[in-house]
């Protein structure tokens, strides 16, 4: 009797082998450098809810709605930077098993598998796990949306709670990045043009705006983003893996001219598929953000419509059924595990991205526990898991340096990048107060400046 394998166990064999390959090969640091600021204010949300210890909300604000993907890391592996990375290799794997499932049925299983090997070993995605960012999380989301949509509308029930479990991937989808606006705005234009029933259509229009209004309004919107970034740059980065090097020109112009070509291509069938309008949108809204998880978006783009095209033009040139294709994987294949075999050396190196060079040299300061300490930084959640004491965000510019002085007590540390325009004015201020601060380090990252304590007066 033959025993075969089912498609669940396969899924499961396949992540083991690729996570502890990624894990193996040195690919993620366990430290608590290169984070992204988001992802670590959710985890500091959920340790503090699990350790019964003050609310960071109330100083840092609301944080984006991976805080809710982490709520098992809270419950089990507090405080865990090395479970935090595993988990979200995880859900990166299961957002390429959504993305997989998708491409399957649209091009076929050749093309999907294809697509979801080179996103597996792309140094976009193992950069994005290791610093936790949010591009795999919202590729999960778009994926969830996609199948909830689609088991909402078989359910035939206006208020079921398919549409509530809907509306929490749409507030999702929108907490974590300007990209994410593309789900609400596909999911109703999916509805307005093909409704499955007038009552659905009714509740999915209202409800979906509503979430999204409730949504931005209580975040302000992404607090955590840095706007228009030169996507050619960002592109040139991502497709090298390597975040401490110049950004190639070369890399990110042909990656962005590729990109053009697929979305012309393929600008009918995208609209016409609801994951495909939603990575297009998504793709579109996500440029004045132009960041890492923008570049995933195109990087899926590229893959998951660029490979079905790259299949149908082989089947009708002379280099036989597969040469083409078996060509272009290889030398993308390649020039992705260079990538990574570069990052490895990082990680090995402990190598740190300027601010995380800055934050590692306030850990140093935080770690005499005798000593006061309480510092302000630029990246507030990130420098207090690496320093494990109390962090604040920066406070706003004064009028002048003594009005700073008096708004800061208290404060013991400032860190903060002064090239920044955001900051030119805090810099102003600081550089007024003179002898009552210390200048500790000044680096490509920012400076770290050292509030001189008032000498307590003499015993009588």
């Amino acid at each position: 009797m033959q025993y075969r394998i089912s498609d669940r166990h396969l899924g499961l064999l396949a992540m083991i082998i690729w996570g502890g390959a990624i894990l193996a090969l040195g690919l993620v640091r366990f430290e608590p450098y290169g984070l992204d600021e988001g992802a670590a204010r959710g985890l500091l949300l959920n340790w503090s809810v699990v350790d019964n210890i003050a609310s960071p909300i109330v100083i840092f604000g609301l944080p984006d709605f991976r805080a809710l993907f982490f709520v098992p890391l809270g419950l089990y592996w507090s405080g865990s930077i090395i479970a935090a990375k595993v988990y979200t290799l995880m859900m990166a794997f299961s957002a390429i098993l959504l993305l997989y499932s998708w491409s399957r049925r649209a091009s076929g299983i050749e093309a999907a598998l294809i697509a979801s090997a080179l996103l597996a070993i792309s140094p976009l995605m193992i950069t994005q796990i290791d610093a936790i960012g949010a591009g795999p999380y919202l590729l999960l989301t778009f994926g969830l949306g996609v199948w909830l949509d689609k088991t909402y509308r078989a359910a035939q029930r206006p208020l079921s709670g398919w549409y509530f479990l809907q509306l929490l991937a749409v507030g999702t989808s929108v907490s974590l990045h300007p990209a994410g606006l593309a789900y609400p705005l596909a999911l109703m234009w999916r509805w307005h043009k093909d409704p499955a029933d007038a009552r659905q259509k009714r509740h999915v229009l209202i409800g979906v705006t509503l979430i999204t209004t409730i949504i931005l309004i209580m975040r302000l919107g992404w607090p955590d983003i840095v706007w228009w970034n030169n996507p050619i740059t960002t592109l040139g980065l991502a497709n090298l893996g390597n975040q401490m090097e110049e950004p190639s020109w070369i890399v990110g112009a042909l990656s962005a001219a590729l990109l053009l070509l697929v979305l012309w291509l393929e600008r009918r069938t995208l609209l016409n598929d609801l994951m495909g309008t939603i990575l297009l949108l998504g793709l579109l809204i996500g440029l004045a953000a132009a960041d890492a998880t923008w570049a995933m978006l195109a990087l899926v783009l590229v893959l998951y419509r660029g490979v079905p095209r790259l299949i149908a033009a082989n089947k009708k040139s002379l280099a036989g059924r597969y040469g083409l294709v078996m060509i272009v994987m290889l030398v993308v294949s390649m020039s992705f595990m260079l990538a990574d075999k570069s990052y490895a050396r990082i990680v090995k190196d402990g190598e740190l991205s300027p601010e995380d060079q800055l934050i590692k040299l306030l850990a140093v300061e935080a770690s005499d526990t005798k000593q006061p300490f309480r510092a302000a930084s630029q990246w507030p959640a990130r420098s207090m898991i690496a320093c494990k004491r109390d962090v604040l965000p920066l406070p706003p510019p004064a009028k002048d340096g003594e009005a700073l002085l008096k708004t800061i007590k208290g404060i013991t540390h400032l860190t903060f990048n002064p090239y920044n325009p955001a900051y030119r004015e805090l810099g102003r201020n600081i550089a007024q107060l003179g002898a009552a601060t210390q200048t500790l380090a000044l680096q490509q990252g920012g400076v770290i400046i050292k509030i001189r304590q008032p000498a307590k007066p003499a015993a009588q």
